[in-house]
């Protein structure tokens, strides 16, 4: 049986960016000890329509491991494609 030491704790959000710090859009919430269901979240809300002052973030132990943003092309930062392999840690 995994300790609490061993589990991993996968949230992901959609995070708007604006001066004065940002906002985490609280109905874009997902937190789960499950990285399948992280990553359905994550594809799910990767094809919402937001603009590119959004971030879609998926955080394993408080830790970003994937990250993209609204409106990004290839070669650009904080970019995945649709068919990109979603880290796990």
């Amino acid at each position: 049986m995994a300790t609490s030491e061993d589990l991993k704790t996968y949230r992901v959000y959609v995070l708007k960016q604006r001066k004065g710090g940002s906002e985490i859009l609280s109905e874009t919430r997902t937190n789960t000890t499950s990285f399948e269901i992280a990553k359905m979240a994550f594809w799910q809300l990767y094809n919402q329509q937001y603009d590119s002052k959004h971030l879609l973030l998926m955080t394993c132990n408080s830790k970003k491991i994937n990250v993209y943003r609204y409106q990004s092309k290839t070669g650009d930062d904080c970019y995945l494609s649709k068919d990109a392999e979603l880290n796990n840690e």
